[in-house]
């Protein structure tokens, strides 16, 4: 199994896995203990993110802009490519095979975080629904880009316990919360960008094997996200994976790993 960053071609079929907010390639490390031998597996890196240069608190980086820094890192002379991704990466990976410049053949997304898309619904979201998208973009740095508070310690604070529950940031190990303040402008721009993204989801009906899937205890927002988004994609599969919540892609992977399996599976005619 190889793992290759590099735009050089090789081998089987290719997988290109992209990460989510706050994480980095390395969250799919475990993937390749997985997949098949004759796969190879790519895993780009995003805008701001080790092993590549930090972006500097109070500069610019638009999700048009990782679309574009994806698209750098993809291997050259294949014909299919199937791209695999969690939360942000999966907004991304949606706006990349809806390009064109990428022989994309097939879409596995974890939780697409599309909160544009969902405040652009013709029908009210429900009461629980309403109330997290009051809880996440109520903070004052969503209302202007605030080069001070996006992405400080209070920031991430909130973001983390969003998806992962109060305490969490507090119960961070110092390193990992070193981390994460390194990424933490970066994070900021990401949860602003793709709530500003003014697609709606039927503008992501991407006509490819397409498999979302979505916690069992994830939030609200994430499970109508997901629903959304498949009923945009006649065909689409709308897989829950029990007992697992937003993050089981980084902190469950082997729960995980058998619904990517199944997905190429599908996407390569492999089995039904």
């Amino acid at each position: 199994m190889q793992a290759n960053r590099s735009p050089a071609a090789g081998g089987g079929p290719h997988a290109v896995f992209l990460h989510s907010t706050g994480m980095g390639p390395f969250m799919w490390r475990p993937f390749a203990e997985h997949l098949p031998e004759s796969w190879v597996l790519h895993t780009p890196v995003h805008i701001g993110y080790p092993p590549g240069p930090l972006l500097p608190r109070g500069h610019a980086a638009s999700l048009q802009d990782d679309v574009e820094a994806v698209l750098q890192q993809l291997p050259t002379g294949v014909d299919e490519l199937h791209l695999g991704a969690h939360s942000y990466g999966a907004l991304v990976a949606l706006k990349l095979a809806l390009s064109g410049r990428a022989p994309v053949t097939s879409l596995w997304l974890y939780e697409p975080v599309m909160y544009g898309a969902l405040r652009l619904q013709p029908s009210q979201p429900n009461a629980d629904v309403a109330a997290e998208i009051e809880r996440l973009y109520s903070h004052p740095a969503y209302q202007t880009i605030d080069a001070e508070e996006g992405g400080n310690d209070a920031w991430l604070q909130g973001f983390i316990e969003h998806w992962n529950g109060p305490g969490a940031w507090a119960a961070m190990p110092e390193g990992l919360k070193a981390k994460t303040r390194a990424v933490g402008w970066k994070m900021y721009m990401e949860v602003r960008n793709q709530a500003a993204d003014t697609a709606r989801f039927e503008d992501h009906r991407v006509g490819l094997p397409l498999t979302i899937v979505v916690g069992e205890h994830t939030t609200a927002a994430a499970r109508a996200m997901a629903e959304s988004l498949a009923r945009a994609n006649p065909g689409a599969r709308l897989e829950v994976l029990a007992g697992q919540g937003h993050m089981a892609p980084a902190t469950a992977f082997t729960s995980v790993a058998p619904s990517i399996l199944r997905h190429l599976a599908w996407a390569t005619g492999e089995a039904a």
